[in-house]
């Protein structure tokens, strides 16, 4: 069986699984790692975005933004990012988790 007559005849869409694997090998000469798949399927998972949206808000960015490491970014009253307030990142790099 060929691809293109899996794709268009047999394959089954109940989510994004398949056409996003199939997407990946593709653009990776056939193949890919399933670490490559899995973070290319998570870019389709409106829940696990979301799910990490709200850990970033009110976990790490609270910590970062209490330690003056970052600032919020905001659009009118929705926090829509971070941004570092140290303007010399050596330091930061240097660390011995960033190593």
């Amino acid at each position: 069986m060929s691809l293109k007559d899996f794709t268009n005849n047999r394959m089954k869409m109940s989510h994004v699984y398949q056409p996003v694997t199939l997407k990946v090998l593709l653009q990776q000469n056939g193949q890919a790692t399933i670490d490559e798949i899995a973070k290319s399927l998570l870019l389709y998972d409106q829940s696990q975005i979301d799910y990490y949206g709200l850990r970033t808000k009110s976990l790490v960015g609270k910590v970062l933004t209490n330690n003056d490491v970052v600032e919020p970014i905001k659009q009118g009253r929705s926090l829509v990012g971070y941004r570092l307030v140290q303007d010399d990142l050596t330091e930061a790099f240097q660390s011995p988790i960033m190593t």
